[in-house]
This record gives C-alpha cells, structure tokens and sequence, in this order.
C-alpha cells in the first residue's frame, strides 16, 4: 500500500547502494563484482518505481475517462473534505492526503471516490505510506458511527477498527460481516432484514463500509479499479437507499432538535459574543450570562 514517488525511487535506490557498498568495504570484496550488483539492485529498484507511477498514471487518465463519460468531475487532490471522519484509517499518522477524486450523482445521490494516503507514526523507524481507496455517498441525516467489516478483511484490520462483534440473526451474514458499533440497539435496528440482504449482495472482498455522520463510506486497501467503482457505488448506494423509515426519523428528529437548541443559544448570546472584529469565535457557547449584552456585568456581579 505505498504511494510511489520521485522520493521514494531515490530511497530505494540509495538505500540498495548504500547496504552493498558497505557490505563490500567490511569484507573487503568491493570489486567489479560489486559494482555490478549494485547496478542491477539499482536498476531493479528503479524499474520497479516506474513499473508504479506508470500504473498510477493509468489510474488517474482511467477515473478522467470515467468522469467524463458519466458527466462527472475530476480533480488531481482535495475536494474531499475528510475532516470529522474517526476511526482507521482516518485520523491516523500525518501527511493526510486526498487525491484522485471523482465526484457525481449516482443513482440520485451526491457520491465521490477518492485515494486516501497518509503516513504512519513509528518512533524510530521511518516509515511507509499508507494508501486506501474510499467511495462515499452523502446523506440527508447525519447517523453515529457504525462499521461493518468482512470477515475476510484480516484480524488486523479488524483490531484497528475497534469495538466488539455484535451478532445479528441471521447466520449467514454473521459469517460474511463482523458488526462494530458503541450501540448495540442502533446496530440491530439498522440493519434490519433488508439491509442485511443489500450487504451480501453487494459485498467485494476486501472492503468494509461505515457509517459515519452524513455519509456511508465504502474503504479498503490499496488503489482499486476504476472497473470496479459502478460495484462500491453500488454497495454505499445500497446501504444509503435501505435505512429503515424509523431510523431516519429517529436521528432526523435528533438533528432537528439539536439545530434548534443551536438556534435559539445563538438567538440568546450577548452582544460582545456575535460582534465581529473582536476576539471571539463568532460563535456562543453559553457560557456567562448578560442582562445588558455588553459582556462585563454580570460577570462582575457573579466574582462580588
């Protein structure tokens, strides 16, 4: 799952010559012979970094070709917003990147797809980046978190993600998906019978799916096919058309009760805390309470 680059190829090429040539210097061997092998090693290495960025190139004119066949858009990195998403492999390492996005309508629903790379954080050690692939669609409602690994995934990834395994009824999906959510209840009432029948059906090997907030993301390792995008479009599309009515309600009401309690805070904030031009967020918290708006009596009041 590394994401090839310039860099990279200088790494491995340094490093082969490097590790040879000081093998050579400690045993006294450094001759011809050495020489040679280090101009292979390079070569191979080498070699194989263009064999990567001639494949992401592929890659990359195959998602313009597909964007421009269904009306869609594409762009080289960000669009994407990725901030809020938790869980891995989200929120993890540093130099976050997204890039290869294509976004559209699918089915009548806003989608996108896009590689998400970042690089691990191990004390030490130099490390490797990471790169994923992840096809999301929007929602109207904003939902918690809920995972749903395939069993084939690896216990890794399975451990990375986090939470036990909640068993449903039925067998067979309780073999194909392991279920991780905080809320048991939530879980259950989620993937009712229909849903269930929608994840075995549209299921691919290797990707798990999540929701998260207002929106179902599809996500697994590596760089996948643009041949197999209509597939995770179908898979996210599936779970975002099958949410039971009660669910939605249920965090629709929860969204709307939310926003009003945000609005009528914002309606009730003193005048220092909604001006602009001064040190303040521009947004109320609640805190301190001002009869006359101007944010300094009450608190005196309250330290007498």
């Amino acid at each position: 799952m590394q994401r090839f680059s310039r860099r990279n190829a200088a790494g491995w090429i340094a490093g082969v010559a490097t590790l040879v040539v000081t093998f050579g210097l400690k045993v006294g061997i450094f001759s011809r012979f050495v020489f040679a092998f280090i101009a292979v090693a390079a070569l191979v290495a080498l070699g194989y970094w263009i064999f990567q960025v001639a494949e992401q190139s592929r890659h990359s004119r195959r998602l313009r070709e597909f964007a421009l066949a269904h009306g869609w858009s594409y762009r080289e990195a960000g669009g994407v917003a990725i901030t809020g998403l938790e869980g891995f492999p989200f929120g993890q390492g540093h130099d976050r990147k997204v890039e290869d996005i294509v976004e559209g309508t699918y089915g009548g629903r806003p989608c996108a797809s896009f590689t998400y790379t970042f690089t691990p954080q191990v004390a030490g050690e130099r490390s490797v980046p990471q790169i994923f692939s992840v096809t999301q669609v929007r929602l109207d409602v904003p939902f918690p978190r809920l995972d749903l690994v395939p069993e084939d995934i690896g216990s890794r990834l399975l451990n990375a993600v986090g939470f036990a395994d909640i068993d449903l009824e039925s067998a067979e999906f309780n073999r194909t998906w392991r279920v991780q959510c905080a809320d048991k209840r939530y879980a259950t009432d989620f993937l009712d019978p229909r849903m269930m029948q929608s994840l075995l059906t549209n299921r691919l090997h290797g990707v798990a799916v999540r929701v998260d907030g207002n929106r179902v993301l599809a996500w697994s390792g590596g760089i996948a096919s643009v041949k197999d995008l209509s597939r995770r479009l179908d898979l996210v599309c599936g779970v975002a058309g099958r949410i039971p009515a009660h669910v939605v309600r249920r965090y629709d009401e929860a969204d709307a009760g939310r926003r009003a309690a945000e609005e009528e805070r914002e309606r009730n904030a003193p005048t220092w805390a909604k001006t602009g031009g001064v040190l303040n967020s521009g947004r109320y918290t609640g805190i301190g309470v001002d009869a006359d708006g101007d944010g300094v009596e009450d608190w005196d009041q309250r330290n007498r």
